[in-house]
């Protein structure tokens, strides 16, 4: 079995989420870790066992041994580390959103297309269980004919009036902000679950 390099563009929450999964797998080893600086780098690679660390992604771009990264930056530097990746020959894996914009999305998929690669976005919520149960209940016609899907996504750092997170920050998270990051999740699951035949896909292109 052949081993893929990648490298890890980010070491936040998902870079550790990232770094725990790819560890699990067997054929795939993270040669590489970039952050914002050399110091947070080494930090993160010494705890996961990362041979090589930089502050600076580009270099990782450079390196011909590595066939893929992962994109774990905030969400409003998606689409220039990915297109730099793409433009590097680097099949890319991306956390959502995969960009801040409809225009930067479009420029991904164009870019990779013309260079035959991977360009993948994560959306992980269409794993859980009881998501794929209610994915196969729809496909069977037991919930009947969907028409209207309302829901909410609870989450509790912003309780109080002193709370901030970079979420809200449209310069940091595009114009979107928190719909675009932790919605993007809601608003992938139900189109998951509910476009599951064949007439159903074809209306939503």
């Amino acid at each position: 079995m052949s081993v893929i390099k990648t490298a890890l563009i980010g070491t936040g929450f998902m870079g550790r989420t990232h770094a725990e999964a790819i560890n699990r797998l067997g054929n795939v080893e993270i040669a590489a870790v970039a952050s914002v600086d050399e110091a947070r780098a080494r930090e993160f690679a010494g705890l996961h066992g990362i041979q090589r660390a930089t502050g600076d992604y580009r270099t990782i771009l450079a390196d011909p041994e590595i066939e893929a990264v992962h994109v774990l930056t905030p969400n409003a530097l998606h689409h220039e580390v990915a297109r730099a990746a793409l433009e590097a020959g680097k099949h890319v894996v991306c956390e959502k959103p995969l960009t801040v914009s409809v225009a930067e999305a479009r420029d991904l998929a164009t870019t990779a297309a013309r260079a035959n690669l991977a360009n993948c976005v994560e959306h992980n919520l269409r794993y859980y269980p009881l998501v794929q149960q209610a994915r196969q209940m729809a496909a069977h016609g037991e919930l009947g004919e969907i028409l209207l899907v309302q829901g909410t996504y609870s989450q509790d750092w912003l309780l109080y009036d002193t709370d901030w997170n970079w979420r809200v920050d449209a310069k940091m998270n595009g114009p979107l902000r928190a719909m675009g990051d932790i919605g993007s999740h809601w608003m992938d699951m139900i189109q998951h679950v509910t476009q599951t035949g064949p007439a159903r896909t074809a209306l939503s292109r």
